[in-house]
Formats: C-alpha cells, sequence, structure tokens
C-alpha cells in the first residue's frame, strides 16, 4: 500500500515546528508522524473510538502525543498563539462552516505559524474511492450507496484556497495526485472492506449474495486486473497557509 496522499506535503510543511494541532486528528496517524519528526502534538477528535486507537497509537510510538475529545466547530479549548502550527487532513470537509474552524486555527497558531489543511479532490478524480461506491450503488440501489456524502466537497484548489482567504490567511494550494495499484477488482474490494471504515461497515451488513454482486459490478466497472493490474487514481486537495501577522 503507497502512503496516504498529501502527507509527505504535510510534513514537510510543518517541518521544524516546535508545537502543532491536529484538528480532526482521527485515529492519530499523522499527529505520532509528527510527534516522531520532533514536534510538541495535541490532536483532537469527536470520536472517542478513534482517539482510544490514537492514544494505542502514540503509546506504542513511545510518544508523548497528547490526544483530547474536542469539537473542530465550536470555540478550541485552546489560548490564543498556544501552537506554533496546525494542520487538518481530512476534516475540514466535514465542518459545516469551514471558515469558522480555520478562523479559529488562525486564532490558536502563533502569528506567521503555518496551517496546512488537505480535504478529497472531486470524486470524479478519485476512482478508487467513487467507482466502488458506484458499483454498490449499482448492484444494490443507491441508498446503499449515500455515505461519505462530504467526499470531495471543497474539492477544487480555488474554492479551498478562497475560503482560508475569507478566514483571513495568505494561503497557496496545490492537487497531489497519485493511484492505487490492485491486481483486480475483487483485490481492490478486499482492502477497501478491510481498512476503509465506510466499506468495512458496508461489507458487515452484506450476504455473500449481495457482496459477490457487488464484486461483478466492480469488475464490470473496472475490468479483472490482469497481468498489468489496475490504476486507481487518488487526488488531494492540499493548502498550505500562514496565520496572520499582525500590522
Amino acid at each position: 500500500m503507497t502512503e496516504p496522499p498529501g502527507v509527505p506535503e504535510i510534513l514537510s510543511a510543518l517541518d521544524g515546528a516546535a508545537s502543532v494541532l491536529d484538528v480532526g486528528c482521527g485515529s492519530g496517524r499523522l499527529a505520532v508522524e509528527l510527534g516522531a519528526r520532533g514536534a510538541a502534538v495535541t490532536g483532537i477528535d469527536v470520536s472517542d473510538g478513534a482517539l482510544a486507537i490514537a492514544r494505542d497509537r502514540a503509546a506504542r510510538a513511545g510518544l508523548a502525543v497528547r490526544f483530547m475529545h474536542a469539537d473542530m466547530t465550536g470555540p478550541l479549548p485552546f489560548a490564543d498563539a498556544e501552537f506554533a502550527a496546525g494542520v487538518s487532513r481530512l476534516a475540514l470537509m466535514i465542518a459545516p462552516d469551514p471558515v469558522a474552524v480555520l478562523r479559529e486555527l488562525a486564532r490558536v497558531v502563533a502569528p506567521g505559524g503555518r496551517i496546512v489543511t488537505a480535504v478529497w479532490a472531486r470524486i470524479e478524480e478519485n476512482a478508487w474511492f467513487g467507482e466502488p461506491r458506484a458499483a454498490v450503488a449499482a448492484a444494490l440501489g443507491p441508498e446503499r450507496a449515500a455515505f461519505a456524502r462530504v467526499f470531495g466537497r471543497l474539492g477544487e484548489v480555488d474554492e479551498l484556497v478562497g475560503l482560508h482567504l475569507e478566514a483571513g490567511l495568505e494561503a497557496e494550494g496545490t492537487v497531489v495526485r497519485d493511484a492505487l495499484e490492485p491486481r483486480s477488482a475483487a483485490e481492490h474490494w478486499r482492502d477497501l472492506t478491510g481498512r476503509i471504515g465506510h466499506f468495512t461497515r458496508l461489507a458487515a451488513e452484506l450476504t455473500p449474495a449481495e457482496e459477490a454482486a457487488v464484486v461483478r459490478e466492480l469488475e464490470r466497472r473496472l475490468g479483472g486486473g490482469g497481468a498489468g493490474g489496475l490504476r486507481l487514481g487518488r487526488s488531494l486537495v492540499v493548502v498550505i497557509a500562514r496565520s496572520p501577522t499582525p500590522v
């Protein structure tokens, strides 16, 4: 499995930051990696289950990363300029008011500090996720594929940069692209259902016949793979911004 897209760019942008707030940290993979590189990291999330995984991940790595239950969509429980930098990977697209989230990030990050955000690009640019979800809809009906509706929200560079500018940040954006290369549609389905929560939960509810129907539809959409396997694109929009400096 290739490294999650955007992670090298995020790590490079935050290199040297003494302290980092990870907003919507999930299971803590990025927070722990930042901690391993020497930053004092605080991760926040609303999922206690994800935070438990994150704490275990940090403990196994021997790192004192701090994880807290907090909602990024409300006032953050931190002082002004408490952190040298901030990051949010795959969380901003969930927020009802992403500009408010960015303003709070700007408040708790020291003037001139970097704020890095990343969201999935449009679903059309993410065949690795979009095609399996479409196969579920075709095989089982659209109601069974009504998950991850925010996937691709804010997924245009100009749109995401514009939100940062509205929040008072200086910002530049780019699209990071790579691809998954499973040997077949069936292998890709097994990978998704083994590690991507949306598909794991769906697969747990499927009968063997239903799952077989989904895989057949996915094979029809993607092809069997053959000797060369498949190439399924992934695209992520990454914005690197700076907290405003008082004039």
